[in-house]
């Protein structure tokens, strides 16, 4: 039973850091990942971020790219982001620093 307790201690922390700390990166990859969003929805959702015409094209242009995706294209890049943001949220702000 220790043994248990002992595991599920170790645990804790790792399912606690499995998001990204940052609720509008997770809600822009789970739009961005969804077939059922369309570019027009989507631009609309983060328009906040939208300075000017080019950068509403790039974003239609990226949107319609995911959108032409199957789905096991989709979950397999929403599993590598959840890989490379957990991998970031271990490193520490020197190492983060020096990589980037």
């Amino acid at each position: 039973m220790k043994l248990l307790t002992v595991l599920m201690l170790i645990a804790l922390p790792v399912s606690c850091f499995a998001g990204s700390g940052c609720p509008l990166f997770e809600k822009m990859v789970d739009k961005i990942a969804s077939s059922e969003v369309d570019v027009d929805q989507f631009l609309e959702d983060f328009q906040e971020f939208v300075d000017d015409e080019d950068t509403a094209n790039a974003i239609k242009e990226m949107n319609q790219f995911f959108l032409d995706q199957d789905d096991e294209t989709l979950e397999n890049f929403q599993v590598i982001l959840v890989i490379s943001i957990f991998s970031l949220s271990v490193l520490n702000p020197q190492d983060r620093a020096s990589r980037f």
